[in-house]
This record gives structure tokens, sequence and C-alpha cells, in this order.
């Protein structure tokens, strides 16, 4: 398929008039309906209903537009980059935080490392749900992302694992287990435990419901938060117990205390995660910056 269908096809669909579509684009009008009529024997089936006085899109053809719009935007990205890069300008790179990743120190730290070490690259950051971030690499509207695992929709992306931190409890100070520095579940079976919407992180959500289950912990779902750092946050203000990794529980205030949980399976990991097509040239030295972080500040593994 050529990048020049594809730019004629959407031209089409924006103006909904092939006279109009090749006046846009500087052709004449035959050869663009001669142009779309090659996309559509490729593709095999018509994507303009040509009906109505008016040129309308087919459902596979309001399909292809999502689809091309977004194939257009990366290849003006990509030129823009290669233009910016062989000026010698400052480049642009987008990193998306997960909203539990946000605050954590080692993964402030990668960053401030970043920073110093491509002092040319505007480093753009956007916090989003997990969700969305995968998204966003997928449609490489971000080059990085900073996730949790675990994380279904992370499997289909490249990644390097940072670091690992337990999860543990943070607890109202007016409570009774407030005075304990570490719990059991059996000691939560009786309390409110704060949730987390499915939809928020359908892997983590699955293997937290799995194990209160086996621990015989019901959690009530009229006291759930939309995110993890929100489950800290209405621990704070009294409503229940939230069960979060430990770097969220950092800098709280006398109206918590935080205690470890012994019997906890589950690990938190957090990952560096990317597109395995984004083949940036600018993406990939940092993404190589970041591994040779990792085994230097973040583990013992040797420098191979």
């Amino acid at each position: 398929m050529e990048l020049r269908y594809l730019k004629y096809f959407v031209m089409v669909a924006q103006t909904q008039h092939f006279t109009r579509a090749a006046e846009q684009l500087g052709i004449a009008q035959p050869p663009l309906s001669q142009q779309i009529k090659k996309l559509e024997q490729e593709i095999g089936v018509p994507l303009f209903d040509r009906s109505s006085r008016k040129v309308e899109l087919t459902k596979v053809g309001e399909t292809l537009y999502v689809d091309a719009l977004n194939i257009l935007k990366s290849v003006e990205q990509a030129k823009a980059r290669a233009q910016q890069m062989a000026r010698g300008e400052n480049i642009e790179v987008r990193i998306g935080f997960a909203t539990s990743t946000a605050i954590c120190k080692e993964v402030l730290a990668i960053m401030r490392h970043l920073r110093e070490t491509f002092p040319k690259v505007n480093f753009i950051g956007v916090e989003l749900p997990m969700h969305k971030l995968v998204e966003q690499l997928k449609e490489k509207q971000l080059d990085l992302a900073f996730k949790r695992l675990p994380c279904y929709a992370c499997e289909q992306l490249e990644r390097i694992m940072l670091f690992e931190e337990p999860f543990i409890a943070v607890i109202p100070s007016n409570t009774p287990l407030a005075s304990q520095s570490t719990l059991t579940f059996s000691q939560l079976r009786s309390e409110r435990i704060l949730q987390f919407p499915r939809e928020t992180g359908p892997a983590l959500y699955d293997e937290m419901t799995s194990i209160f289950s086996d621990k015989g912990i019901v959690c009530d779902p009229l006291y759930s938060a939309p995110q993890l750092r929100s489950a800290v946050a209405m621990a704070q203000a009294g409503f229940g117990i939230a069960i979060v990794p430990r770097s969220l529980a950092e800098h709280l205030d006398n109206s918590t205390t935080v205690a470890s949980i012994q019997d906890m399976p589950l690990i938190s990991q957090v990952v560096v995660a990317w597109e395995p097509n984004n083949l940036n040239h600018q993406v990939r030295q940092i993404i190589a910056s970041i591994r040779h972080y990792k085994v230097q500040y973040l583990s013992n593994e040797p420098m191979e």
C-alpha cells in the first residue's frame, strides 16, 4: 500500500467530495478517483458509498480512516524528528507515567539521569491510566512509558524490569491495627479494604482479588478508589485500609501508619516499556542508557 493512497483517501474522507479533494491535493479529479479505486481493489472492499450526492465512508472506510490518520501522523513525526536531528535541534521524546509510578524515587532518579545524559532532548511527560499508556505506545503517541506489572496489555510490548517493591498496608491512625508494624491477612479479614475498579488495571485487580479470596477477605465495592494512589488518599481520610506498593506510602503524614504484610505473595514490578516497532534512533539510545543505569544503580547484575 502506497503512502500517497492513504493521503488521497484521507482528503476525500474529510472533504466528502472527489473534486474538492483533488483541488486541495493539487491534482486532477480523474487520477484521484483512479488512485482511490486502486486502494479499494488492494483492500478488497469499497471504502466510500457513492450512491448519494455526498461521498460517505463505508464501515470499513471508517476503520481505515482512523488508522490512516495515525499512520500519516507517525510519518510526519518521524520526518520532523529526522529533520530536527539533521539541523542539530532539540528532539522531542514523549514519556508516559502510570499514576502509581510518577512519584517513585527510582523513576525520578532515572529521569534525572536522562536529563543529564541527553541535554538536547526535550522530554515531555504525561500521566495516564495503564490502558491509555499501552494504547498511546502502540499508536506511537508515546515513545516510552513507566508502568507496573502485572499488566495483560504489556505482553506485546518490549520492556526492561527496573525494580521490585512489596505491597504494604496503609492504615488510618485512628483504628486498632494502626499500632502494628507487621500484619497478616487474617488480621485484615474484619477490616474495610479499599479496592480499585477492574478497568483501572485488570491484571493487578485479578491478582489481588484472587489473593483476597484465598485469604478470606471480602472487599466492599462501595469503597473503591479509581487508582492505587487515590486509595492511599482514601485511607488518609479514614475510609479504610489501602494495600499498595511501598513507594506510594512514602512521605505520608500522621493520619496513617504503614505495616508490612507477612503473607502477601504479590510483588509489584516497575518497568519501562516501548512499542517493539519503535525504531527511532534517539529512543533506542535512551533505552540503552536506561538499561545501563538499571544495571549500575538498581541491581547487582554484572555489566555485559
